[in-house]
């Protein structure tokens, strides 16, 4: 055989080698599944995609109608226990906790008492919002909700996690850096763009309790949770929650932290699934013709906070259109809107979404931070079985996962071609151990210093955010890059020096 087939036939064997294993990652899409089979689908599917992604355990609730048909649990509540998930089990709903928080303010709108073009410092006297360059009086009410007040993120400090029963600060001492990365500050003018900011939902929890003269957690409780039915919903943590709640896990798959947070509005809610699927289900049409928002708020309230208010930007540009008030809003390729929000916290991840008009809807809470391509796949398959054009998620997803594949193979066939070269010259003795060698010295360098930053850029950079987006793929992405780069540092420190190479 020639020695170009037997090269071809060589890199052939090493690129299936390296990129078969791929092609046969987990499918998890709703295939066959309809309405009535899904929930069969998750019980036959989703512990196989626990294992897979390593995630603890999990938590779906499904919404069909305008109301909850449907709760599965899975996995472990606590690892190290052996504690199930069980339909029961509490978990933290993060950022979630931003749409609830929503209703909460509306709800205020309703009763007359303030209005969403307020400026907040009309109704916020605790804490001064900070020094400006503009007038101050364009903080509104609807731009905080929004995410346009011009507020910077406001990160919860990790290193800054308060024990249950540990002395904890104010929301106006959390505004002066108490418990965050750093004091609440303007990035931009408000309305200038969407810029998601916590800090902002924390000056909407020092509003709810200024106007209505009740802690945060007491209004929210009284007004919203109860008449929803969300009863093990509580922003308080108690020997209840102490007992029923899931232990989150973090990004390395190492048990997380018990805490409390400081402040509730951004993120600070504990409920179940069933909880959070009422509050899915409120959002629309009830089975009996029940109105969108269950009398908590009006319909024409939900129809506010479903609108879009402003176009997101940068990477959640990617999974959704547009940011309405406390919800993220996707116009789906058919033309249907759906609303949903998911939530982030140290060892927890959560997701809801929901689609008004057909009154469908899922939440999936999950205890690991390694889920986020977990509850993509779920969502894709609910959207998939209902017969849902594709949510924006799952396709972003897909397409990175898609792109990873093709970066494995690709580097998994250079791979191949320099082992080929490296080979083939040290057994001819055409290559040798000659790092200061003067052949070639541009292009061994120029080699040489690509794969120094590839190797600088993977691990110092782009692992790290790749990880919680596509945990299996990454440690293929790794795999493969690290050969690379090591086989284009042998290639430099062994020289070829005699002869034609092929």
């Amino acid at each position: 055989m020639s020695p170009n087939g037997t090269r071809r036939r060589y890199l052939a064997a090493i690129g299936a080698g390296l990129t078969g294993p791929l092609a046969g990652c987990l499918d998890f899409g709703g295939g066959d599944a309809t309405a009535d089979s899904l929930p069969a689908h998750f019980d036959d599917r989703v512990p196989e995609l626990l294992e897979h992604y390593d995630v603890p355990g999990a938590c779906i609730a499904l919404v069909q109608d305008g109301e909850v048909t449907w709760i599965g649990a899975y996995g472990e509540a606590d690892r190290e226990e052996g504690r199930p998930t069980t339909t029961e089990t509490v978990f933290r709903a993060a950022s979630i906790t931003k749409s609830v928080t929503a209703w909460g303010v509306l709800n205020l709108v309703e009763r007359g008492e303030i209005e969403l073009d307020d400026p907040i410092e009309r109704h916020v006297t605790r804490w001064e919002l900070p020094e400006a360059e503009f007038d101050t009086e364009a903080v509104t009410v609807r731009r905080l909700l929004s995410h346009t007040s011009g507020l910077q993120m406001g990160l919860p400090d990790e290193e800054q996690l308060y024990a249950p029963g540990e002395e904890r600060p104010a929301p106006e001492e959390v505004l002066d850096g108490e418990g965050l990365e750093s004091a609440a500050r303007f990035e931009q003018p408000p309305g200038t763009e969407f810029s998601y900011s916590n800090a902002g939902f924390v000056l909407l929890e020092l509003l709810i309790e200024e106007v209505s003269g009740r802690e945060y957690e007491t209004y929210m409780q009284e007004e919203i949770l109860e008449p929803l039915g969300m009863d093990d919903a509580t922003f308080t943590w108690d020997e209840e929650v102490a007992s029923t709640i899931a232990t989150g896990y973090m990004l390395d798959g190492d048990r997380g932290p018990v805490f409390v947070d400081p402040v509730k509005a951004p993120g600070g809610l504990y409920a179940t699934a069933d909880d959070l699927a009422r509050f899915v289900a409120a959002a629309t049409t009830g089975p009996e013709g029940e109105s969108q928002g269950r009398g908590v708020i009006a319909p024409e309230s939900v129809a506010e906070i479903h609108t879009p208010a402003v176009e997101t930007s940068g990477l959640y540009a990617l999974v959704a259109d547009a940011y309405g008030l406390g919800h993220f809003v996707e116009t789906l390729p058919d033309g249907q809107r759906a609303v949903w929000h998911g939530g982030q916290h140290t060892g927890w991840l959560s997701h809801y979404h929901c689609v008004p008009e057909t009154g469908d809807g899922i939440v999936v809470l999950t205890n690991s931070e390694r889920a986020q391509r977990f509850l993509s796949d779920v969502v894709g398959a609910w959207a998939e079985a209902r017969g849902l054009s594709s949510v924006a998620m799952s396709r972003t997803y897909s397409r990175f996962a898609t792109g990873a594949r093709v970066m494995v193979g690709v580097a998994g066939l250079a791979s191949a071609g320099l082992v080929w070269r490296l080979g083939r010259g040290l057994r001819s003795g055409d290559r040798r151990f000659e790092p200061f060698a003067r052949t070639s010295v541009r292009s061994r360098a120029a080699l040489g210093g690509v794969a120094v930053l590839l190797l600088g850029l993977w691990w110092g950079l782009a692992r790290d955010i790749l990880v919680p987006l596509l945990p299996v793929l990454t440690g293929w992405l790794t795999v493969a890059l690290s050969a690379l780069a090591l086989l284009a540092v042998l290639t430099v420190l062994f020289p070829h020096t005699g002869g034609d190479e092929q």
